[in-house]
């Protein structure tokens, strides 16, 4: 399993162990739906204390842990390497002498949970492979990319927007002559992934501190808790989720969300207006409004949200990408060639793009096309950073 400089090896929707909990804003002296959803009274019949919530420590590692990371460098010097050998051992199967950890989308476990089970989802991997890393004396840091959003066109025309982590190596530095591409990852460095699948060299990253990492863990495996019926944990996880960081809009919105499944209405309505506070551009948050005010009769405000995510999603490449890919599944070659053409304007180094062009200029007959396509394809699935 060859790992490359910067483009490597994907991960999931979505991280240090934090033995501290720090709240910046203090919501509960506030009146109201807000103050009264984070104290938990709703859920847990009373307010929750701190020995209520949740308390992982993410990064540890067990005495097996170390011994498996240790023997997997034996004889490596070279930093790249290192980090070479630590994910293959990690992904190679157990009968070949590996660990065999395989993808598991939907739990997330801390990396010592990820060892034992063999199980990790995008966040568990980053979770385990980091923490091995630096105990191999590496530099290693976990990496947020924003994966653009997607949409089912056959439920209702859903809005869905993941977020994904991987890990990401500093290496020492030495002179190189690699061309550096600008916006991404610095080119000495290295980027482990569970899948390269989704991954693309040009999406947004950036490495995250400690309390972001954890709220993310806490917000994952709260919403993960009260789908498997857990209630009270879910809460529990996802307001340890919003202690550690109140600044992502994403974690309030999954915790309105986790309020609006319950039935309680006015308080999931707060929460995701406050959610829009922090980030006015959520359009997830906006969808999840316009379906709580749906629900609820008020259909002047779910109109209003609904308008100003359909003006979002008509604007957005992949969106068009995808009705492109539809109208050329129904074989309207004509219709797929516009839309393509204008996702492609819109959004230049996407290879799916490119790879979608093909299929409609060779359908089209336009074969001269089609091979510039393809010239496209092969630039992009080729170049190094």
């Amino acid at each position: 399993m060859k790992l490359w400089r910067f483009l490597l090896v994907y991960l999931c929707v979505g991280l240090w162990g934090c033995s501290s909990v720090v709240q910046k804003v203090p919501f509960l002296a506030e009146q109201g739906p807000i103050a009264k959803a984070l104290s938990g009274e709703l859920i847990l019949g009373r307010p929750y204390t701190a020995a209520d919530l949740p308390d992982h420590e993410l990064f540890e590692l067990t005495p097996e842990m170390e011994n498996f990371a240790t023997s997997t460098v034996a004889g490596i010097s070279a930093a790249d390497k290192k980090a070479e050998a630590l994910h293959r051992a990690l992904m190679t199967s157990v009968q070949l002498g590996g660990r065999g950890i395989t993808y598991s989308a939907y739990t997330t476990n801390t990396g010592i949970d990820a060892f034992e089970k063999r199980q990790a989802n995008c966040l568990s991997y980053t979770l385990l492979y980091v923490a091995m890393a630096r105990h191999l004396g590496l530099k290693a840091e976990v990496n947020e990319v924003i994966l653009p959003p997607t949409w089912d066109m056959r439920e209702g025309d859903t809005y869905l927007f993941m977020r994904h982590v991987n890990a990401k190596v500093f290496m020492p530095s030495t002179p190189r002559t690699w061309i550096r591409a600008v916006n991404t990852a610095d080119v000495s460095d290295i980027v482990v992934d569970l899948e390269m699948r989704r991954f693309r060299a040009h999406y947004k990253q950036k490495v995250i501190g400690k309390d972001l990492v954890a709220a993310q863990f806490y917000s994952n495996r709260g919403m993960e808790l009260a789908a498997e019926g857990d209630i009270r944990a879910g809460f529990l996880y996802l307001r340890k989720a919003l202690l550690m960081s109140e600044e992502p809009s994403y974690i309030w919105s999954n915790f309105g969300s986790f309020y609006r499944r319950q039935g309680f209405m006015a308080e999931a309505e707060a929460i995701y207006l406050h959610g829009l506070k922090v980030n006015p551009r959520d359009y997830t948050i906006m969808h999840n409004l316009a379906g709580l005010y749906k629900d609820t009769g008020n259909l002047a405000q779910h109109q209003y949200y609904q308008e100003r995510v359909r003006k979002h999603r008509n604007a957005n490449p992949y969106y068009i990408y995808r009705r492109a890919l539809e109208a050329s599944e129904q074989q309207d070659y004509a219709k797929a060639l516009q839309l393509i053409k204008n996702a492609i304007k819109k959004e230049k180094d996407e290879i799916r793009f490119y790879r979608l062009a093909v299929t409609i200029y060779d359908a089209l007959g336009d074969s001269e096309n089609a091979e510039h396509m393809r010239d496209k394809v092969y630039q992009l699935n080729t170049i190094r950073f």
